[in-house]
């Protein structure tokens, strides 16, 4: 199989299509505000994971959005689900994934299960507006890891520090 790199790599912000998950309603209101403030009129919704695979059978977005912490099916499983290997092209979709917790293993076992970018809670037009555009500029090609297809992502590891290591704001690392 040649290099696959995301189904959004280069597309204009104005033709992206969009699927938001989310269970919670108000932040799928929120998020799609955002995207049509930024003149996205193809911004889909789906309440969870299962609904949203059923969404995707329909019709392959260029943008999926999804929250982590969701139920019947969650973020984890969701992802899981869209990189399976046999589901080209919708594997090579961008995943966003939306958490209020970004604790290291979190965001560890996203981008191991095939998160494409993550967002930490709360969302803000200029954070999700960065991570959109960082997505359409994502040459990273992805890779067959098991059953799954997913992206290179490497981590800044983090510092051991002791009571008495002064800490310097070049030491640290934001999601931000």
């Amino acid at each position: 199989m040649p290099v696959q790199t995301s189904t959004a790599l280069g597309k204009p912000l104005k033709d992206l299509d969009i699927l938001i998950v989310d269970d919670n309603a108000n932040m799928r209101l929120l998020v799609r505000t955002i995207l049509r403030s930024f003149g996205l009129q193809d911004v889909r919704q789906a309440r969870d994971g299962t609904t949203a695979l059923a969404e995707l059978e329909r019709k392959i977005p260029s943008l999926i959005i999804s929250d982590w912490e969701m139920a019947p099916m969650n973020g984890l499983d969701f992802i899981r689900a869209v990189r399976r290997v046999g589901r080209e092209p919708l594997c090579f979709v961008p995943i966003i994934v939306l958490t209020a917790h970004a604790s290291r293993p979190l965001i560890e076992q996203a981008f191991a299960s095939g998160a494409t970018q993550l967002l930490v809670k709360p969302v803000t037009p200029t954070n999700l507006l960065q991570r959109i555009m960082w997505v359409l500029e994502d040459d990273r090609p992805f890779h067959k890891a098991g059953d799954i297809y997913r992206q290179e992502m490497r981590l800044p590891k983090a510092a051991k520090l002791t009571s008495d290591t002064p800490v310097k704001i070049a030491d640290t690392w934001s999601l931000d």
